[in-house]
């Protein structure tokens, strides 16, 4: 299947669906979906996102809707046929911008053509609209380049049929870890016919309207932060709102309320801020101080948290931890290979907002040839495929295993640093004196309660 049937999906792309989708999974140690009821059922639908995580983003919003969708990029990167082809197998279609050249414009209205296609197919078409990632949590400004996707898809079935966007927002909460959540919500469907009748009299001033509702239907989907010059502050001070809310984002319900504590944060931190213009520049000089010396310590926020470490329960997990370090050694030792290509490929990737791309795609890639080449050995040595599912299973649950007890043992690390770091009267009062100063203020502001 390629650009002509884009719409249409063969046996080898639902193979290779179901193995990443699975992989997805796996990747992310919780992946969260909200609202998937504003998504309507039998309509025309175009999926528009914030953009923080280059290919994660696209995955994101691919295997949340659980079924094919068609995603629109830049014309740019399909210039090469044997790309191209493997774009097209992906259900990707080109998007000339102005900057492709005036004379490449026209080619658009083949893909418009094609999008009119997919969408009576049944089929939604995804968008990704700020154009680029960004590694600041603030949805850029909108290209307007879905608005006349959506109309010009439109104009090209005579306005017969409505369009719904339905926007959402992605959150990672690491985006170059593996292992860690990420919480994708949907919000409630825009109708495009609704500019209809103003897109015929004034085209320019409906696609700017509409592009202005879609950002503001985005924005409370996920977390934005407008002040681009203390995006470093907020985010260490949500490091410090995480601590107090008590909601470590290890489970479902712990994940979604940290999300909306965090929101609440912001949007409180914002309105201090207003009423207070040397609020930001105190807090970032204090914040400087207080995550330079948490860093230097090796430490983290949360251990300041209700339940701090104390030597009893360290202990005890230490004890755990040396019970079960033999599954860990031989988890590790049998995954290592396929663990490691993946590890120093995206160490070498510059974007930090690659880094999880890339390691995703090459880690699925060398842990599916790892395993096809392990239950070939393993056949071909004992003569049993019973034995090698069973060898390949044990390996991987151990590989499972070795991977989250790793991350274990580095917490394992930190308390006893911090429980070593309260023995020193001198250093801790420093630490938590900064800490209490940053709380002082945020309480005083009435950004924290």
């Amino acid at each position: 299947m390629g650009l002509q049937n884009i719409e249409k999906t063969t046996f080898l792309y639902r193979i290779l669906y179901r193995l990443t989708q699975f992989y997805f999974h796996l990747f992310y140690r919780r992946f969260i979906i909200l609202g998937r009821g504003n998504i309507p059922r039998n309509a025309q639908l175009i999926f528009a996102s914030n953009h923080q995580n280059a290919l994660m983003d696209a995955l994101a919003l691919l295997f949340g809707y659980g079924k094919p969708v068609v995603f629109l990029a830049r014309a740019d990167i399909f210039k090469k046929k044997a790309i191209a082809r493997i774009l097209y197998f992906l259900k990707i279609l080109p998007v000339f911008r102005p900057r492709d050249g005036a004379e490449t414009m026209n080619q658009n209205y083949e893909t418009f053509a094609r999008t009119a296609g997919v969408l009576k197919a049944g089929v939604p078409i995804a968008i990704l609209p700020e154009g680029t990632h960004s590694p600041i949590k603030k949805l850029q400004t909108l290209k307007k380049g879905i608005c006349r996707i959506a109309f010009q898809t439109a104009e090209s079935e005579s306005f017969s049929s409505d369009i719904q966007i339905v926007p959402a927002g992605i959150d990672y909460t690491s985006y170059t870890r593996a292992g860690t959540s990420l919480l994708l919500i949907y919000g409630k469907p825009i109708s495009v016919a609704e500019f209809y009748p103003l897109y015929r009299e004034n085209p320019r001033r409906a696609i700017s309207l509409l592009r202005d509702k879609l950002a503001e239907a985005i924005k409370p989907l996920m977390i934005h932060v407008e002040n681009e010059t203390y995006f470093g502050l907020y985010s260490n001070l949500l490091r410090i709102n995480a601590t107090l809310s008590a909601n470590t984002g290890e489970s479902r319900t712990g994940r979604i309320r940290q999300f909306e504590s965090d929101r609440e944060f912001i949007e409180r931190l914002d309105h201090a801020a207003q009423q207070d213009m040397e609020l930001l520049p105190r807090l970032q000089e204090l914040g400087r101080q207080y995550f330079d010396l948490i860093e230097k310590y090796g430490i983290r926020d949360r251990f300041f948290g209700k339940n701090r470490p104390s030597v009893l329960k360290w202990f005890l997990k230490v004890l755990l931890s040396v019970v079960l370090l033999p599954v860990h050694l031989a988890g590790m030792f049998f995954n290592y290979i396929p663990y490691k290509i993946p590890e120093i490929l995206s160490g070498k990737v510059k974007d930090r907002q690659f880094v999880s791309s890339v390691n995703y795609g090459a880690s699925f890639v060398t842990y599916l040839l790892w395993y096809i080449l392990t239950f070939a050995l393993v056949t071909g040595l004992s003569g049993s495929w019973i034995l090698a599912l069973a060898a390949g299973g044990t390996g991987a649950l151990s590989g499972l295993f070795a991977f989250y007890h790793y991350r274990h043992l580095k917490r394992l690390a930190g308390e006893f640093r911090f429980i070593r770091l309260q023995s020193d009267a001198r250093r801790f009062g420093e630490l938590s004196g900064l800490r209490d100063s940053i709380l002082s203020i945020l309480k005083k502001e009435e950004v924290v309660r």
